[in-house]
This record gives structure tokens, C-alpha cells and sequence, in this order.
């Protein structure tokens, strides 16, 4: 509502403050909290599956107002959502932050194409592989820090988009080859507390990995889509954070 994402804009920070999520999508959910979330916003025939992936350790953080306002367009907008926050995942696969952490065992079997053991034993890893698997596109919403993602959506990519998942190596060939090819769109929501024009004179290094190599491990093309609120740490008006939170909705409703 607009008080809510009033709220949100007053109390938000990158990384700290923000809204309290009223809604599970923010904080993780299986199909039936997903159908929850559907019967309160209205959904249309579905039209798409995405899978909504948020970095916040914060539960009032903007990071999760913004993930708020983008399961909801998504969902009005007739698609399927799966959404987690890699600092609180679902209950069902055992709830706790994701680790980012690879591994010695990892590493050791990280060529081991879809043998690796994470794969298997690891519930927080087996459930994004399978989301990542299920979904046509995927959303990354996370606070810029240090001009780059946050850790943990770093091994994220690291211990879940592993060879056999992220993409495959033709020995014969002596390539890789894209493996998440139903992945055909990727969007990213994200916020500075610099300006825009201090990002890009600092160089933003989450933005170069995800438009550019990540990309290749999905459909070919895939188109990115990037949305951000810069000067989070200045006197930013209640208006702009108020106006980002509404056009992120409608941007995700017609996604």
C-alpha cells in the first residue's frame, strides 16, 4: 500500500533500515506461501516462473521493501514466484542464512558435474538449483556495498551455479556450455549510498559480473534488466524512495 512503502522510504537505509515485510514473499516461501501471497494481490493466468533471490541481513531493510514491491507486481502481473532472502531461507529446508562458503570438499569435487555432494546433501543448495532450474527468469535484489555484491549473494553464484548447473564443459569441444538456458531474462534491483556519478567513477564490479559473465550462463541473449536507487546516504527525499518502491512494482507487474 502506500502507506507501507511510506514507511519504507522514511525508515530506509542500504543495508539497515527500512520496512517491516508484512508479507512472506520478502522472506522466503514455498508454492503454498506463494498461493497465499497470490490470493491477497489478485493474480492473473500465469504467464511466467520466477525465482526472486534477496541479500538483506536486515528484515526492515529497503532491500526487502523493494523485494516486497517486486514479488507483488509480479504476482498481479499473472507469474509464478519463488523468493528467498539468503539470510533467512525457507523453513521447509531448514531455514538459517545460506553459507557462502565453498568448501575444501567442494572445491575437490567442483568439476564432478551434477555429483557434486552439495548437490545432494546440502538442503539450502539442492532448493536454489532447483529453483534456478524451474524458473524462466531471475531476479537479484541486493544493497551495493564496497562498489560490489554482497558476500553472500557471491558464493551464491559460487556454490550454486557449479559445473552441470551453471553451465557444462564439453571435454570433446573444450568449451563450456551454457547450462541454464530456460533462464531467459535476469533482473537486478539495487541500491548506492553514493551517487550515480560517484559509482561510476569508483567502478561498480557487481554490475561488470552480472551484465557480463554471469550472462553466459543463460539463454542466449539474455536480456538484463537494471534498476537502481542511487544517494541512499545523503538527505534523500521521502518522495524519491516513496516514487522507486511504486515504479518497481509497476515495472515488475508488466515484467
Amino acid at each position: 500500500t502506500n502507506r507501507s512503502m511510506l514507511r519504507a522510504a522514511v525508515r530506509g537505509v542500504s543495508g539497515s533500515m527500512g520496512l517491516r515485510a508484512a508479507v512472506p514473499v520478502a522472506r522466503a516461501c514455498g508454492l503454498a506461501r506463494q498461493a497465499a501471497f497470490s490470493a491477497q494481490f489478485g493474480r492473473r493466468e500465469m504467464s511466467g516462473k520466477v525465482f526472486v533471490v534477496c541479500c538483506n541481513p536486515v528484515g526492515e531493510s529497503f532491500s526487502n521493501a523493494i523485494a516486497e514491491s517486486c514479488a507483488k507486481g509480479l504476482v498481479a502481473g499473472g507469474n509464478e514466484v519463488r523468493s528467498i532472502n539468503l539470510y533467512k531461507m525457507p523453513s521447509e529446508v531448514g531455514g538459517g542464512e545460506f553459507s557462502p562458503i565453498v568448501s575444501l570438499k567442494e572445491r575437490q569435487e567442483y568439476f564432478n558435474e551434477n555429483e557434486q555432494s552439495a548437490l545432494k546433501e546440502d538442503g539450502h543448495v539442492k532448493y536454489i538449483v532447483d529453483s534456478l532450474r524451474w524458473s524462466d527468469s531471475l531476479v537479484l535484489i541486493y544493497p551495493t556495498w564496497w562498489f560490489n555484491i554482497p558476500a553472500i549473494l557471491k558464493g551464491f553464484f559460487d556454490r550454486c551455479f557449479v559445473p552441470g548447473v551453471g553451465f557444462r564443459y564439453d571435454k570433446v569441444a573444450q568449451k563450456r556450455m551454457t547450462g541454464l538456458t530456460n533462464i531467459k531474462k535476469v533482473g537486478v534491483l539495487t541500491s548506492y549510498g553514493f551517487s550515480e556519478e560517484e559509482v561510476e567513477k569508483a567502478g561498480d564490479a557487481g554490475k561488470v559480473m552480472i551484465s557480463g559473465g554471469m550472462t553466459m550462463l543463460f539463454a542466449q541473449p539474455c536480456d538484463v534488466v537494471w534498476k537502481a536507487l542511487y544517494g541512499m546516504q545523503g538527505s534523500q527525499p521521502v518522495e524519491v524512495r516513496t516514487r522507486f518502491l511504486q515504479e518497481v512494482e509497476e515495472m515488475y507487474r508488466a515484467w
